[in-house]
């Protein structure tokens, strides 16, 4: 069963490089600790194919 949660996050892109900002709803199929950043921004790096370094998360809180 998947866990969805409202994320506002930056990425630091390679090329051409500067920062670029998401907001939205991610589904993961896991629940993850409340307030994880880090886990949080390796599940975003995953699907951006990048560095979990490369994202900073700026909010991370579960829908119910």
């Amino acid at each position: 069963m998947s866990t969805k949660y409202y994320t506002h996050f930056l990425y630091e892109e390679p090329a051409p490089k500067g920062l670029s900002e998401f907001r939205g709803v991610v589904e993961v199929n896991r629940v993850l600790k409340r307030g994880d950043f880090r886990e949080a921004a390796a599940v975003l790096a995953r699907n951006f194919a990048c560095n979990a370094n490369d994202i900073k998360v700026l909010q991370w809180s579960r829908l119910h």
